[in-house]
């Protein structure tokens, strides 16, 4: 789209879900619209007040900005991250756009694999940190960051949002304050979300997340609006009562897909494909296969849970990162209230537990002590071995850059930073998006709604995963709505895909293909003799993450041989 005035072009990927209240204070400064478009909002704030606009706007978004007039392009990534941006550079061009296959298909460059991303992928199970990716030469625009590039090519990138630092003063809120807060923040964070000239869709598991979303969109919704659910149901993994009491209490209609229907050898080339870089598990299959199942009825958009966990208290290794706190503060009176409700919950021994987190605490607080380090490095391995490591070659392997562990990081609100910020979320997110895309699915994420995330970052961590419960306020929140059978649950699943000896087998066969390339036996990255073995036995269950790694890295390496891209 170009301004009236012809002075400014914008290229422009995602929504911005408050482009109503913008419009309406740009109207009020005196300013005409043509369309009732989003993409004509951002253009018209980028008029009045510059760069400055990204503050101002709500959504997920990737954008250009061609400005003629002062001799620069201007662009900007949402504040978390949901849309991609890439960028390559040489001393004659640069070039920007939403997947590396369009910076491949310039003909500029050949695609070639990053080798030590690669082996982060591998080896520590990194994807997604920082501004590099696993494509050499290619990076990616940083969430929550602005590029201003100047007619001499000149590439300058600027923050514009960061997290909430921790907060080390007690609040003068009270618990009911922050709870009541968050509910109105995830009833907002839903309602303009479902801002929508196309049917909507929402994925359902039996989980908090996804079931607080179509729970809240039933209560702002017209009674006549149909919802609809699109769910997963694993066999090793039955959610059918929670989904069921979801279900009735919003009268939504349920469309459910199982792991019967999941082809994984079929689904998994397209997966790799449509993500063009490496994936984490066969979840990410299961999340193609719902977007897939939501096209074909019609679903334009799609509400879902991601991004809760990160910020909300989700993953249980927050209950020790939030012990540790307490540990890190001299708080014990607390910290052992804490165990002992934890223990009685999950019906484990106080004693034990007790000793478990203060045995981890003082292990985390000698880290940073040089004898520590030597003695650690003295008594273990220099290459962690799974059976994962074991397919590939250890030089291969020894090409990735360990990760920089703080001390910090195991406190509460380090780890919810670099879950956030560095792994998992950005990876969830990547694939989120890819897996919709490709489905000409939209998918939207209420809880990476920063004013919920910056909320969430602000709350006592007694709200968050303690004594045993994750997302204590969450919970509270969705009382209001959630069937008590969701609510109540203790147990936290994730993604329900379970590794079957089905799955096994599917991976098997695609396995036994993929290794009888010419191409396969000189990439100088595996080791043959393990592979063979893995592939000399009858397929296990066991055996599901060996093989989806093996198949996923494979069919990634010769997707970019034959993309036309690389050489």
């Amino acid at each position: 789209m170009t301004s009236p005035d012809g002075n400014l072009t914008v290229i422009f990927n995602g929504e911005l879900y408050n482009y109503i209240e913008v419009r309406q204070e740009l109207i009020s400064l005196g300013y005409e619209f043509l369309s009732t478009s989003d993409t004509e909002v951002l253009l018209t704030a980028y008029r009045q007040w510059g760069q400055e606009c990204v503050r101002r706007f709500n959504g997920m978004f990737a954008f250009l900005i061609h400005d003629r007039q002062n001799h620069k392009l201007f662009g900007a990534r949402d504040r978390l991250g949901v849309k991609p941006f890439y960028f390559w550079q040489n001393a004659e061009w640069l070039v920007l756009a939403s997947e590396p296959k369009a910076i491949g298909a310039t003909g500029l460059l050949k695609l070639t694999p990053d080798w030590a991303r690669l082996a982060d992928s591998i080896r520590w199970d990194l994807m997604d940190h920082g501004r590099g990716t696993c494509l050499s030469g290619i990076q990616s625009l940083p969430a929550g960051h602005t590029v201003n590039i100047d007619a001499s090519g000149h590439v300058n990138l600027q923050r514009y949002w960061e997290l909430p630092q921790e907060i080390t003063e007690p609040s003068r809120k009270s618990e009911s304050d922050w709870i009541e807060e968050l509910g109105a923040l995830v009833t907002d964070a839903v309602r303009i979300r479902l801002r929508s000239d196309v049917p909507i869709g929402f994925t359902l598991s039996g989980g908090i997340d996804s079931s607080t979303l179509i729970c809240e969109a039933a209560c702002l919704s017209a009674k006549e609006m149909n919802l609809l659910a699109f769910s997963y149901q694993d066999t090793n993994h039955d959610e059918r009562v929670p989904i069921a009491d979801t279900v009735a209490q919003t009268r939504a209609r349920l469309i459910n897909m199982d792991d019967t229907q999941l082809d994984v050898a079929e689904l998994l080339p397209k997966v790799v494909a449509a993500n063009f870089e490496p994936i984490h598990s066969t979840s990410a299959i299961a999340n193609y296969g719902l977007f897939s199942l939501a096209s074909q009825h019609g679903i334009k958009v799609i509400l879902g849970g991601q991004g809760a966990d990160e910020s909300l208290g989700g993953y249980r290794n927050y209950q020790w990162d939030y012990w540790h706190t307490l540990f890190s503060n001299h708080q014990w009176g607390a910290l052992f209230a804490d165990v002992r409700a934890f223990s009685h919950l999950h019906g484990r021994g106080i004693l034990g537990t007790w000793l478990s987190t203060v045995a981890r605490s003082l292990r985390i607080v000698l880290s940073g002590s040089t004898l520590y380090q030597r003695l650690r490095a003295y008594r273990n391995p220099p290459l962690r071995t799974t059976d994962i490591h074991r397919l590939f070659a250890p030089e291969f392997l020894h090409l990735a850059t360990p990760p920089d562990v703080d001390p910090g990081h195991f406190r509460l609100a380090g780890a919810q930073r670099q879950s956030v910020t560095t792994w998992p979320l950005p990876m969830y997110l990547r694939i989120e998006d890819r897996v919709s895309m490709a489905n000409s699915v939209e998918a939207r994420l209420p809880f990476t709604d920063y004013r919920l995330v910056e909320h969430a970052f602000r709350m006592p961590d007694s709200l968050k995963y303690t004594g045993g419960l994750n997302k204590r306020a969450l919970r509270q929140v969705a009382a209001r709505t959630v069937p008590a059978s969701v609510t109540s649950r203790v147990q936290k699943l994730g993604f329900p895909v379970s590794d079957s000896a089905a799955t096994a087998n599917q991976l098997h066969t695609l396995c036994k293909t993929l290794t009888e390339s010419r191409c396969f036996a000189e990439r100088g990255i595996y080791d043959h003799a393990a592979i063979a073995r893995l592939l000399a036995r009858s397929p296990q269950a066991q055996d599901v993450d060996s093989l989806f790694r093996l198949a996923q890295t494979e069919l990634w390496l010769s997707g970019l041989a034959t993309s036309g891209y690389s050489r």
